[in-house]
């Protein structure tokens, strides 16, 4: 961080209120940008910095709380009227947003930062002058270049931060800079003595290799754990549910707080993913465990796994074009030459909730001192 520059900044901070900030200990999804939200919420108040953040009133923080006087969608409604309104969780997302932007109005804050899924808050950041800057939490599509590139050229205040090179690859100009997700590595304990099953984690569809990893373990004869949420829907009446016997076996979703145990015990992650993985928190989260990664060369794999060091990187096709069974095999049989103490101390360096921080803090600095000179 530029100590050069530094003092105390006054900074709203908004992701969602579909959930609580953090998400309650009973809910079964694990909403990825909410924990980061919170993290990085407690972790700036830690630094001295004057934070507002606005969720739902359900929420827990040692930040200044605005919540518009809106509990958690989720806990109104409860989780199947949730899969049922999609529309109504984006209406009940506006009333919040406006909220923030009407605060913004009055109450003089130096930057406001949003983890951005969707682009819902974008209309509302352009309708004011203080420096939005925006954590991009999916992939860059070729839609999003165009929208961002709308905003950019019209609103030179607004801002964008992604989460890994690979992500933002296609249209790195639209980017202030590049922040590694993190993890609060305290809640991540090192397991030296796993037990001897193969773990696939992550929510059950197509793009994450689940069906990928239950083939890779049934030609090693090993026993699969898969852990995560799924949708009544064909991938998983097709390509998981039938398989869900002798050696794989489904624990369904765990809560955040407990999914240390469930990595420190596996002896390996298998990340066959078949897209462009904007980030994976689930190889950081296993490897801050030390439990190694095996995955596909795709996406933002290549950023987060040290290959040979703290698991091994795997073409995603063989020689016909099909996904690279053999490869995960031949990986997956290489795992004990990984030290996992490594594994750790890798995310340690790279991917902790500090790190994370130190970089929006630099992002932060960064633009208010090139908005000033402007001014």
């Amino acid at each position: 961080m530029p100590t050069t520059l530094y003092k105390p900044l006054r900074i709203a901070v908004f992701c969602a209120n579909e959930f609580s900030v953090p998400p309650a200990p009973q809910t079964a999804e694990i909403y990825a940008p909410l924990w980061l939200t919170h993290y990085t919420t407690e972790e700036l108040v830690k630094r001295g910095h004057h934070v507002t953040l606005f969720a739902s009133s359900d929420s827990k923080t040692k930040a200044q709380l605005v919540s518009n006087g809106l509990i958690s969608f989720h806990k109104r409604t409860g989780p199947k009227q949730l899969l049922k309104n999609g529309g109504a969780v984006e209406s009940y997302e506006y009333l919040l947003i406006s909220k923030l932007y009407q605060v913004a109005l009055t109450k003089k804050f130096d930057v406001i930062l949003v983890s951005l899924i969707g682009i819902r808050p974008l209309p509302f950041a352009a309708l004011i002058k203080t420096p939005t800057i925006f954590v991009l939490n999916e992939p860059l599509d070729p839609l999003l270049v165009f929208l961002f590139n709308q905003y950019k050229e019209r609103y030179s205040h607004l801002h964008f931060i992604g989460i890994s090179k690979s992500q933002v690859k296609q249209a790195a100009h639209l980017f202030v800079d590049v922040v590694y997700n993190g993890v609060k590595i305290e809640d991540f304990k090192l397991n030296h003595t796993p037990q001897n099953y193969l773990l696939a984690s992550g929510r059950i569809n197509p793009e994450k290799g689940i069906f990928e990893a239950i083939r890779t373990a049934q030609k090693l004869n090993q026993q699969l754990v898969i852990m995560g949420t799924h949708e009544e829907d064909h991938y998983w009446h097709k390509k998981v549910k039938p398989f869900l016997k002798n050696n794989i076996t489904y624990i369904g979703p765990v809560p955040y707080r407990k999914v240390h145990e469930v990595y420190g015990d596996a002896k390996v992650l298998l990340f066959p993913i078949q897209w462009e993985e904007p980030f994976g928190m689930v190889m950081i989260e296993a490897m801050a465990c030390g439990t190694p990664v095996v995955a596909f060369d795709r996406g933002s794999v290549k950023e987060v796994i040290k290959d040979k060091k703290t698991g091994f990187i795997v073409k995603p096709f063989d020689q016909q074009g099909k996904p690279n069974l053999r490869g995960l095999i031949e990986a997956v049989k290489c795992i004990p030459q990984i030290n996992r103490r490594k594994c750790r101390e890798w995310v340690q360096e790279n991917f902790t909730i500090e790190r994370m921080v130190d970089g929006y803090e630099k992002v932060f600095y960064k633009i208010l001192s090139r908005y000033r000179r402007i001014q």
